[in-house]
């Protein structure tokens, strides 16, 4: 199966890994050191109690725990509009390096999943501007339960993508530890 970097060379493939390695993991620890005061009583998780808050009540009450932080909460969900760009390509990519080396159907799945990882970023953009959204004009049912099912289905999507990512390296692994 094809996947989105068919057409670039395995040199820049690797290149491009790296690239986006290094920028996901510097917006990774951004957003990790400046989303910290938004772990509230009301919101354990911060910003992820947020995104899973599913009703007005509670997104409500979240948003109350952050009376004085909502500069913050709006800066965290900004922040990430850089850090959505940059990891479902790396996954993506990352999916499609091992997919290359796959000798079976694990081929076919990386393929897919390397497709389906690219789909993480606007599922993630839409779930941000749901909360901002409420950020602005007030907890909504209808975008908590938007920005729910939005991060719902792009963690999903994550997970999946890391677990092929764990699975067929550990296969490639043990594939080239046989063959030495």
């Amino acid at each position: 199966m094809q996947h989105p970097f068919t057409w670039l060379p395995g040199l820049y493939q690797w290149v491009l890994l790296a690239i986006f390695c290094t920028g996901t993991a510097v917006f990774a620890i951004m957003l990790t050191a400046q989303g910290k005061p938004l772990r509230t009583s009301a919101a354990p998780h911060g910003i992820l109690a947020y995104e899973f808050a599913w009703n007005r009540d509670r997104a409500e009450q979240i948003l109350g725990s952050w009376i004085s932080l909502k500069d913050t909460a709006q800066q965290q969900l900004l922040l990430d509009f850089g850090f959505l760009i940059l990891y479902p390509l790396l996954l993506s990519l990352a999916c499609a390096m091992l997919a290359e080396s796959a000798l079976n159907s694990m081929a076919i799945v990386g393929g897919f999943i390397s497709w389906a990882m690219l789909a993480a970023g606007p599922l993630d953009a839409v779930e941000n501007f749901a909360l901002l959204r409420m950020l602005d004009v007030g907890a909504s049912g209808g975008l908590a339960r938007l920005a729910g099912w939005c991060a719902g289905v792009k963690f999903l999507l994550v997970y999946s993508g890391l677990g092929y990512i764990v699975l067929q390296g550990l296969g490639v692994l043990i594939e080239r530890m046989r063959a030495a």
